[in-house]
């Protein structure tokens, strides 16, 4: 885990962990509240590093201080689902397992009780070859298909509910704090069509026409490439700025939705 300034939801996380945890690494990257506090008495591990304004740098340097065979990335807004067949699935890790990853089952619990899910790779081996990418949005699995690029990843038995859509404060600064992170990225790395994707998405909710030119952006990028399809958000990307375009130039957003067939 890594985190600054949790203290309001950070316990919920930690004692979702204690039951199945061999051991809880907390990287705490500046808190000036109680987090590191709280942590330590809920039994983690508590090490403090600088923010770098890098989230996979962060996560990267708690993976150098696991020492478990298996590493769950969880984040302080979520927690362990516990279910039948929890406890189950965690022990079945320990025993002769050729699996490099799982892939988990987040729930996003909403305002006004809803909700949505998506899957994430959070559950990998502790291998020096599996590392974080991405200053934000930031992921293992391009080390994970590295290691086993025809393998697919199982589905893990169990599941993380993540609270953090219900936090209207929380994210407005987190708004703020990814849109720093991002417009970072593509200064440092102009020509990768993902970092646009995510600008674009961030951008939605402030401003329309930059985000649009965002998502261009980064179609522009991947419309020349003979793999654009092998990228998991081409569909969504031109699915999305096609139906943006539609009303200022229905000719554009034709070509990009036939691109996209």
């Amino acid at each position: 885990m890594i985190g600054r300034n949790e203290a309001s939801c950070v316990a919920r996380a930690l004692k979702s962990l204690s039951p199945y945890a061999g051991e809880i690494i907390f990287v705490d990257t500046g808190s000036v509240d109680r987090t590191p506090e709280i942590a330590r008495e809920l039994g983690a591990k508590v090490f403090h590093v600088s923010w770098e304004d890098d989230f996979s740098k962060a996560r990267n340097a708690a993976l150098d201080r696991c020492t478990g065979q298996w590493i769950l990335s969880i984040d302080c807004d979520e927690a362990v689902h516990s279910s039948i067949g929890t406890e189950t699935f965690f022990e079945s890790l320990s025993v002769d397992n050729t699996d490099i990853a799982y892939e988990v089952e987040i729930v996003n619990h909403l305002p006004n009780g809803r909700s949505e899910r998506h899957t994430n790779i959070r559950l990998f081996r502790n291998m020096p070859e599996i590392r974080f990418t991405n200053p934000i949005h930031e992921s293992v699995s391009s080390s994970i298909y590295g290691l086993a690029p025809n393998s697919p990843l199982k589905p893990a038995k169990f599941q993380l509910d993540h609270y953090g859509y219900q936090l209207a404060d929380k994210n407005k600064e987190k708004l703020r704090r990814n849109l720093k992170t991002l417009t970072r990225w593509v200064e440092v790395a102009p020509n990768d069509p993902y970092a646009w994707y995510k600008l674009g998405l961030s951008l939605t909710a402030i401003s329309g026409d930059r985000a649009t030119a965002c998502l261009f952006k980064a179609y522009e990028l991947l419309a020349v490439r003979d793999d654009r399809e092998s990228f998991s958000f081409w569909f969504e990307l031109t699915t999305r700025l096609s139906k943006e375009l539609e009303p200022i130039s229905p000719e554009l957003s034709t070509a990009i939705r036939n691109l996209s067939r």
